[in-house]
């Protein structure tokens, strides 16, 4: 009777460790999934554009007729470059994105520079913008599907650059919540077999 104890117990006690053992490799493994599901703008639909947030004569609103007028969709390389004018141009990527000057300039009271409706392929949310820049007395506002780039006043070079780097939210892609609740139900299966096993 001592030994059935014994030996019950021992089973029980691997039984355990097995479960989880199991639950840490496909927790690594979901984890593992997320790290290489990199959040991309590639395919997505964004919409870019200059415009005016106080009126100086001129009205306020989108600034058209000098370039980014309409959405466009984003490619990595230069096939999706964009022009403004004979300002700058803005190349969009998967995670990034480059606004390069072609000329000196000078941008009035109230002008904002907008990168819109950014919707990553993996459901990520835009948390923040790492910032590359020799721009000097620029402000920045970053919401989950857009940033905003305040120029107002600000001169500069044709050697002026602002490039940004997307901060992405981790979202976990279905496959990994799948795999990570098939392991939670084979943990849970394997504990329920155990308690039967005590009970009969």
């Amino acid at each position: 009777m001592y030994g059935n104890f014994v030996l019950q117990e021992k089973y029980e006690k691997h039984h355990k460790e097995t479960c989880m053992k199991l639950l840490s490799v496909l927790l690594g493994l979901v984890l593992l999934a997320d790290a290489r599901a990199d959040a991309s703008l590639v395919g997505d639909t964004v919409d870019a554009g200059m415009y005016r947030t106080i009126d100086t004569g001129r009205g306020v609103g989108r600034i058209t007729g000098f370039g980014l007028d309409t959405p466009f969709v984003v490619q990595n390389g230069l096939a999706d470059q964009q022009n403004y004018s004979v300002a700058y141009t803005l190349n969009v990527d998967a995670d990034r994105f480059a606004i390069d000057y072609r000329n000196a300039f000078a941008w009035g009271k109230g002008i904002v520079f907008r990168l819109t409706d950014l919707d990553f392929s993996n459901g990520a949310l835009l948390q923040s913008l790492t910032v590359d820049t020799n721009m000097l007395g620029y402000g920045l506002t970053v919401g989950t599907d857009y940033i905003e780039i305040d120029l107002s006043g600000i001169s500069g070079t044709r050697d002026a650059y602002f490039h940004g780097q997307f901060v992405t939210s981790a979202v976990p892609e279905p496959g990994s919540m799948a795999m990570l609740s098939l392991g939670l139900a084979i943990v849970g299966i394997g504990a329920a077999r155990a308690r039967k096993h005590r009970q009969g």
